[in-house]
Parts: structure tokens; C-alpha cells; sequence
């Protein structure tokens, strides 16, 4: 599998103090274009390149997060972790020169101390399902503390018919709430809270191919379905510090039980 080298792109954004505060009020930031038509085309290149993979059924490689571990069938909502194992030129671009420029302000911490990882997740066209309300954190590791950041770039246009990213505001203020695995089948990779909320305020966000959202790893969020005859792609970067080590795990059971049945999953 061979991937061109990304174009070379001149764009630069940034954000201000206004910009910060609102996300620290929010839990989120839109930026209407982080990068260029010509470096979404090549991300959008690698992306199919990367969809041309055999699938394994585990994390390794795509799998369906709405499946048991192992499943081979056509994903409905697919995913892919850390893709610049197979395209480390992501780190070339201008969006990730952006992306993590804005990440350090808004984590408020220097730049050099920002570390990467991403992961592509697609839905099918006319299939691909709802993703529940959740927090990111709630699917990370108990032993560990994260000072992080989700950035969530589309390939093409997203909106309420192929399944924008929704935000509850101020959620991030909260703790990680009670989660657990849909079907409460922890071979099932996706989350959902345990208890139905208020999302009455929630906002939907739309954005445009190459527009970045930004938001907390404790920020509700939520996805609609893909309605449309096109699958909905997106990137996704996470820029984070050094995780530091917890003295005393967290209680999140559902993470247990989920890295459990995945080791079982991969004895098979």
C-alpha cells in the first residue's frame, strides 16, 4: 500500500483568547476551515487507500464498533485506530500543523509537550447508525489521568442527513458518568450512558470538508445516522500530554469488561 506525499499547503489558522474562553465555557470549538480543498482530496485519497484493507474484526484494523469482536460483515459504523501507523505524512500536513497549534491553546499548554494519536471512523451509506451519547473518556484506560483534546475533521460536507457531531454544552464540567456497552455486550466496542439525559440544549454542527470541531474528552456527544446515499467519512486527532499514572484506578467497570472480552476475542 503506497500513499503519496501530501501536497504542500500554506494555511494557517489560529485561534485568540475569545476563542478559549468559549471553549472552556463549552467543552467545544468549531473552526470553519482548518486546512485546504487540495489536502482534503489527498486525506480523502489515503482514506479510501486505508478502506482497501483486510479487515480483521478487531481494533487492529477496521472494524465495526457496533458488532462483537470478530465480526467480518460490512461494518455499519467503522473505525480505525492510530491510521498514521500506515500514513505517518498526516503529520505533514497542514491540518495537523493547525490542529495541534490550536490544541495546545486550548489544553494551555506548550506545544512541545503535545502528543498524537487519531482514528478514522466511517459510516455506511444509507446504514450507518446512530452513535449514542457519550464522553470519550469514558472509553480510556482507569489507571491512567488525560489532559486531552478531541479534533474531528469531515471528508465531505456533514450536516443533520449523514450524521453531524452534536454537543452538549458545559457537559464537560461534569464527571465521566456511567457508561456501558450497547446491548450490554462488551464484545460490542461502542458506548452509551447508562441513564437517559437532558440534551434539550444540545447543538448540532455541521461543517464543511476540511472544518475541524474541537472538543472536551468530557463533553457529551452524540451522532445522527447516515441517511444519504454517500458514506460519511471523518478524521479524527487526539493531542494530549503525557498520561500520568492514577494512584488509584478509576471506577469504570464497563472498560474492564470491555478489555476483557476483547483479549478473548483476539485468543481466538
Amino acid at each position: 500500500m503506497e500513499i503519496a506525499a501530501p501536497p504542500t499547503v500554506d494555511f494557517e489558522v489560529d485561534i485568540g483568547r475569545a476563542e478559549m474562553d468559549f471553549y472552556a465555557r463549552n467543552g467545544y470549538l468549531v473552526i470553519d476551515a482548518i486546512t485546504t480543498a487540495d489536502e482534503v482530496a489527498w486525506m480523502r485519497d489515503a482514506y479510501a487507500c486505508l478502506l482497501t484493507r483486510t479487515r480483521s474484526g478487531l481494533p487492529n484494523e477496521f472494524f465495526d464498533v457496533t458488532r462483537p469482536y470478530g465480526s467480518l460483515a460490512s461494518p455499519s459504523i467503522g473505525q480505525l485506530l492510530m491510521p498514521e501507523r500506515f500514513v505517518p505524512q498526516i503529520r505533514a500536513t497542514a491540518l495537523w500543523r493547525n490542529a495541534r497549534r490550536i490544541a495546545a491553546r486550548l489544553l494551555e499548554v506548550p506545544l512541545e509537550t503535545v502528543e498524537h494519536w487519531g482514528h478514522l471512523i466511517f459510516k455506511a451509506a444509507n446504514d450507518g447508525g446512530e452513535t449514542p451519547w457519550h464522553q470519550d473518556e469514558a472509553y480510556w484506560n482507569v489507571h491512567r489521568d488525560y489532559h486531552a483534546i478531541a479534533a474531528w475533521t469531515p471528508m465531505q460536507h456533514v450536516d443533520e442527513s449523514n450524521g453531524c457531531l452534536w454537543f452538549l454544552p458545559g457537559s464537560h464540567l461534569g464527571p465521566v458518568v456511567a457508561h456501558r456497552h450497547v446491548g450490554d455486550d462488551p464484545s460490542v466496542h461502542i458506548l452509551e450512558l447508562a441513564e437517559r439525559i437532558d440534551t434539550e440544549g444540545a447543538v448540532a454542527v455541521p461543517l464543511m470538508a476540511g472544518g475541524m470541531s474541537f472538543h472536551h474528552p468530557r463533553l457529551l456527544h452524540y451522532a445522527g445516522p447516515n441517511r444519504t446515499n454517500r458514506p460519511r467519512l471523518a478524521w479524527a486527532n487526539e493531542f494530549q500530554t503525557a498520561p500520568v499514572q492514577r494512584s488509584t484506578p478509576a471506577d469504570r467497570p464497563w472498560v474492564l469488561e470491555g478489555e476483557a472480552a476483547l483479549a478473548r476475542a483476539m485468543r481466538t
